[in-house]
Parts: C-alpha cells; sequence; structure tokens
C-alpha cells in the first residue's frame, strides 16, 4: 500500500508536468528514454538472469509495449485539447472497472470481496463526477468529445498493460525473482520496447519528428517520474495477487492529479469536482481495509 500510494503521487506530477510542457506526442518518447537511462544500471545487475527468462514472458513483453504506446498516445493527444482535471481522472479511472472485469473472464474467478466492488465502484462514480462543472448543466453529450475519447484510449492501454505485466510479473516471481528484481528489470525492458514502439507511430501516425527537444529540463524531470513510478508499482505489483488491488489503489492520484490542476495550473475548481474527490476518498479508504 504504501508503495502504491507514493507512485500515485508521483504519477500525478509527472502528468502535470507533461500536460504543462509537451507539445506533442515526442515528449513523452524523449522523457521514456531519460528515464531508461537513468535507471538502466538496474537491468545491467540482472542482465544474465534475463536471458533466462522463459518465451512466454518476452512475448507477454511485446504485448505490453504496446499497450503502453497506446496509453502514451491517448493521454498525449486528450492533454493537447482538454484541461489536466478532466482528462486525468477519465484516464485513471476507467481501469478500475475494466480491469476486474478482464480478470474475471480471464481467470474465471475474482479475490475481490462486495466491500471492494462497492469501493471499485465509488472511485469510478467519484471520477466520473470530477469532470462536471455545474449539476444543472450536466449532459451525458459533453463526454463525447475527441479529448475524452483519447482519454478513454488511454484507459483502455492501462488496463492492457497492467494485466499482461502482472502475468509477466509472475513468471520472472515464479523463476525466482524477488519483488525488486522483478520489478527494476521489468520497468526497464518495457521502456526500451515502448520507445521502438513508438517511433514508426510518431513518424506515421502522428506526423511528428524525433528531434533533440529544447526543454529538456521538463524531459528528464518527467522521465525520472515516468520511469521511476512505474519501479514503484510494478514492485508492488509483484507483492500480490490480485492486480486489481492495486489499479484501484493507484487513483488515489486522481485527487492529487486535480489539486494540481487547480494550484499549479490555475485551473477552475466545482462543486461537483469536489463532490467527485469525496466519493473516491471513501472508495479509497475501503478498498484500503
Amino acid at each position: 500500500m504504501l508503495l502504491i500510494v507514493i507512485s500515485a503521487f508521483m504519477h500525478a506530477l509527472w502528468n502535470s508536468i507533461g500536460k504543462r510542457s509537451a507539445t506533442g506526442v515526442s515528449f513523452y518518447v524523449w522523457a521514456m528514454v531519460a528515464g531508461s537511462v537513468i535507471f538502466s544500471p538496474l537491468l545491467i545487475i540482472n542482465w544474465q538472469q534475463v536471458l533466462q527468462l522463459p518465451a512466454p514472458f518476452w512475448w507477454l513483453l511485446l504485448v505490453s509495449g504496446g499497450f503502453q504506446c497506446i496509453y502514451t498516445s491517448g493521454l498525449a493527444k486528450a492533454y493537447q485539447s482538454a484541461e489536466l482535471s478532466l482528462i486525468y481522472p477519465l484516464a485513471r479511472a476507467l481501469p478500475v472497472l475494466v480491469v476486474p472485469v478482464f480478470v474475471l473472464i480471464i481467470y474465471g474467478e475474482s479475490r475481490l470481496s462486495n466491500t471492494h466492488i462497492a469501493a471499485i465502484a465509488m472511485i469510478a462514480t467519484g471520477a466520473l463526477v470530477l469532470p462536471i462543472n455545474r449539476w444543472r448543466s450536466w449532459d451525458v453529450r459533453g463526454y463525447f468529445t475527441p479529448a475524452v475519447c483519447w482519454a478513454v484510449v488511454a484507459a483502455l492501454g492501462t488496463a492492457g498493460y497492467s494485466l499482461t505485466d502482472s502475468a509477466a510479473l509472475k513468471i520472472m516471481r515464479d523463476n525466482g525473482w524477488s519483488a525488486f528484481e522483478a520489478g527494476s528489470s521489468f520497468v526497464i525492458l518495457q521502456a526500451i520496447i515502448v520507445i521502438l514502439c513508438m517511433l514508426p507511430v510518431l513518424k506515421f501516425g502522428f506526423k511528428e519528428k524525433f528531434e533533440w527537444p529544447e526543454n529538456k529540463s521538463s524531459i528528464l524531470l518527467a522521465g525520472l517520474f515516468i520511469v521511476g513510478t512505474y519501479l514503484v508499482v510494478l514492485i508492488g505489483m509483484a507483492m500480490v495477487e490480485e492486480v486489481s488491488y492495486v489499479v484501484a489503489l493507484r487513483q488515489l492520484s486522481i485527487p492529487i492529479g486535480v489539486a494540481i490542476g487547480v494550484f499549479w495550473l490555475k485551473e477552475k475548481i466545482s462543486l461537483p469536482r469536489l463532490q467527485g474527490v469525496g466519493i473516491m476518498l471513501l472508495g479509497l479508504l475501503l478498498i484500503s481495509i
């Protein structure tokens, strides 16, 4: 729980940096390059063990990298046309609903209790309330915008890589890796795959040039937090059997992200958004019991 709470703060910070500094998808690719270089010694230490991992692990790594590309692309495009306090809650909340359903479909069972299911529903409901400025002006059509669609794409990417990463980490743990060894090595391997996958996406999908960036300090800081955040998450994920717990608890970053949007990015806050934060905090309290 402590690791996931720490990662929630770090995640909200790098998203706010991206919202403030990014001019396109290439910002996040450069940040991934910076993060992978910073943390590369963690992979070098375990390189011989990495080469001994079975084939299913490598397939899961490739699929995970693909989902990470979907997530990064969706998030970057969404932030180009909407506020942090709108996109961030949506992108973070939807996986809370999707992951437990996928776990149930794939494994045929779930370790979630009725209390935890209620908590997940509260977290998702609270997040969906956050974008509302006034209850009287609420309109479901407000969710059907390009920015919201990109946020949904990011959320689906999050759900996908959460499940594949959990399965890959289980293979590593079954092969004698500690939680730290598995998390620290996997996060670098995943970053490398994401970079390789994103280069053609940048050129042919978004028509962006992968040129040396001007905002180097923002990229270095974002890279430190992007890779560092998921390193902490993976270590925590390697310690649990039910990935839905991790995905749900990570949503603590939603109220943090909203607060950053208000106090740092000077975005407006409304009563429904405050109520949404309150609902989510109650859900987070239930999920931690």
